[in-house]
């Protein structure tokens, strides 16, 4: 049972809709304290409120195979957040779906499922094992779980003529009152009934009032049709053992409780010039001038290849247009939530607790992300403490890795949390308003993304944000499982890893309770994958912002667990050239094969320069500075934490590569460990500067 509240809770939250939280001390005047209720007898008891809701508890089963309901859910014991309408709210709503046809009575007893299941789904999370959400842990965003119908709660900010702070939910839904903490979990009371939007994310920016700019652009490039996937119908079809509760496909050897994913959704990401950003910076006063202006604004800065595409210039569907290039270039192919754009882990400086905003951060975070323009272009977001940026490009003080004063030189388009009175949540997935024109600039390949590119192995297979198993779990929750074509191209679906052999047993361990703790996990962002059997599998690589010599380098946690793997990469998946000999997982740095010696011990700089000189000889690199999850230690000052330099060599703009790995042991129990991989352009580990042990 969670901790009884027996003072105050103050709230930490945002000044106004914009895109940055800041602290703020919250009227506590309606804040409730533990009342040793159950949530269904804390709205029994207060009918006068929330008879109605109950009732629809009382209709509403968990689930088509369960025979209780959610009335008796909600009566037993468990960790749920309840955002509870009142009466007026879903008297309000049945009526309003009345008016338009949507509902034939208003009376309660004659709604059907399909409108009291909504409401009734919307409005809760169960937050399993995890305690569930009070106001203080509210922050500018959405919340971490999906609520039961497997959908996003955001939460804004706002205040009242008297200067209160206001917390909305979904936009519209404010509030009444927060905190009523019951025996299994917490109530939160609301004026609206929660109903997300139904629309896809395109068709949501279509009907958008403010813009209208870019849902043309959307429809003339047929875009929005393009991604207008949700679910994958067959993956919820097959009768997969244990996907729903613990499973024992890979914790009988390994002793990881785990679940297996129950869908498969198919999710996008929209970042979108309002139509104040377009009428600004193009020129424009009106909608009918935006396609003229648009391609004489590409065609003169000579943005994605004009030349090239001179023959699909009036064809606007025509992958080589480049407007067409330049909607592309703004959508992503998962679903991303505002606090998970870029992911606060165990970077340097970030502690278990912080906000997951950026405001207490001590380095900037950011990821690398693909779009969806089939001539495979990247965009980099930066995490800094005044929000999150698109294609930011700073010079770093190698001491601290801060952002030197007076050296950004693209400071990056601006991205807004939300759209003010707006939803911005859809169906299937979210639209991020930004503040500048979003562009495949040369400045892009050749400063922002001509740096060391790491990648967490999450970053690469979308599947894993859009169904929120990325950074989600809990002590008794440790694994997500997946079937071995979980990441197979589905319905409009990305798909990252291929040719996945029957015996590959695919386990992602979340880890996030040891979320920035000085633990035993040495690992990018605190997560792994840790697959088992005799694995055979394939993974498409990201794409090199530029033709070039580069190195590859993958991230290494040593212990004698793991096993031993051949390395193959190239462009064919079905027949990749093998790479080296095979990487041998068991080997710790410190083995004399590798050389590994602290830079405590080793003293003076030019020993150490020279000891990272005798290791790259070997193909071996210590770990990054960067993090800090082990011991309060950094990567690099692990033995068992290293970098192997698995290929050197040309690699193609726009030519998309693979790489397999595959076990050479006959052992089904030896774990292959996956945390992150290194893309670096030989202007950063053999340029006239020695590259940074960040």
């Amino acid at each position: 049972m969670k901790k009884i509240n027996i003072f105050a809770i103050m709230l930490s939250v945002v000044l106004s809709l914009g895109i940055t939280s800041c602290k703020e001390d919250i009227d506590d005047s309606n804040l409730y304290t533990f009342t040793g209720q159950m949530i269904t007898d804390y709205l029994q008891a207060d009918s006068t409120q929330f008879s109605d809701y109950l009732q629809l508890l009382g209709q509403v089963k968990p689930s088509k195979k369960s025979a209780s309901t959610m009335r008796q859910l909600l009566s037993a014991r468990g960790n749920y957040t309840c955002f509870a309408p009142t009466n007026d709210a879903i008297r309000f709503y049945l009526d309003s779906l009345y008016q338009i046809g949507e509902l034939e009575s208003t009376v309660l007893s004659q709604v059907p499922d399909s409108v009291a299941e909504p409401i009734v789904f919307n409005s809760i999370i169960d937050c399993q094992n995890s305690i569930a959400y009070a106001s203080t842990d509210f922050i500018e965003g959405a919340l971490s779980r999906t609520n039961m119908n497997d959908r996003y709660v955001s939460i804004t900010f706002g205040n009242d003529s008297a200067g209160t702070t206001l917390i909305y939910v979904n936009t519209n839904s404010r509030v009444l009152e927060k905190d009523i903490e019951v025996e299994n979990g917490y109530i939160h009371s609301i004026n609206k009934v929660l109903s997300p939007s139904t629309a896809t994310v395109a068709d949501l920016i279509e009907s958008t009032p403010n813009l209208t700019f870019f849902g043309h652009l959307l429809d003339i490039t047929g875009w929005d049709k393009k991604i207008n996937h949700y679910k994958d119908e067959e993956f919820d079809d097959r009768d997969i053992a244990g996907r729903v509760g613990p499973s024992d496909l890979i914790s009988k050897g390994s002793g990881w409780p785990g679940y297996y994913t129950e869908h498969r959704y198919i999710g996008y990401t929209i970042f979108t010039e309002t139509d104040s950003v377009f009428m600004e910076k193009l020129g424009i006063s009106s909608i009918d001038e935006l396609e003229s202006a648009l391609n004489n604004y590409l065609k003169e800065n000579a943005y994605y290849n004009w030349d090239k595409a001179a023959g699909a210039a009036s064809n606007y569907e025509d992958p080589e247009n480049p407007i067409n290039q330049f909607v592309a270039y703004h959508i992503l192919p998962e679903r991303l939530i505002w606090n998970k754009l870029v992911i606060y882990s165990n970077e340097k400086g970030f502690s278990n607790g912080s906000p997951n905003d950026g405001s207490s951060f001590q380095v900037n975070v950011w990821e690398y992300y693909e779009t969806m323009d089939p001539h495979r272009r990247s965009l980099k977001i930066t995490g800094i403490r005044n929000g999150k940026r698109i294609n930011r490009h700073a010079t770093y003080n190698l001491s601290t890795y801060k952002e030197k004063d007076g050296t950004v030189d693209l400071p990056g388009v601006n991205i807004h949390s939300n759209n003010n009175k707006y939803d911005n949540n859809a169906m299937n997935g979210y639209y991020y308003p930004i503040d500048d024109i979003l562009l495949w600039s040369k400045d892009v390949p050749m400063k922002v993304l001509n740096e060391r590119m790491r990648y967490d192995i999450c970053a690469l297979l979308p599947e894993l944000m859009t169904n929120n198993c990325r950074r989600t779990g809990d002590s008794e929750h440790l694994a997500w499982y997946f079937p071995a074509d979980y990441f197979d191209s589905h319905n409009g679906g990305s798909g990252s890893m291929i040719n996945v052999s029957k015996e590959t047993k695919l386990a992602y361990l979340t880890n996030m309770q040891n979320e920035g703790s000085t633990g035993s996990w040495t690992n990018f962002q605190c997560d792994e994958w840790n697959i088992q059997g005799t694995y055979d599998f394939v993974m498409k690589l990201p794409p090199v912002p530029y033709t070039g010599t580069y190195e590859i380098r993958y991230g290494v946690n040593a212990n004698d667990n793991r096993g031993m793997a051949q390395i193959y990469i190239g462009t064919n998946p079905n027949n990749l050239p093998a790479v080296g000999i095979p990487i041998d997982l068991r080997v710790r740095g410190d083995n004399p094969a590798i050389g590994w010696k602290s830079d405590s011990d080793l003293g003076t700089t030019d020993a150490i320069e020279a000891k990272d000189k005798a290791m790259r000889n070997v193909d071996y690199m210590k770990g990054p500075k960067y993090f800090y999850p082990a011991s309060g230690n950094s990567g690099r000052d692990c033995s068992c934490c290293t970098r192997r330099i698995i290929f050197r060599g040309q690699l193609d703009e726009g030519v998309t590569y693979y790489i397999r790995f595959k076990s050479v042991l006959q052992s089904t129990s030896t774990q292959f460990f996956y945390d992150y991989l290194e893309f670096v352009p030989k202007i950063i580990y053999n340029g006239d500067e020695p590259e940074d042990k960040w």
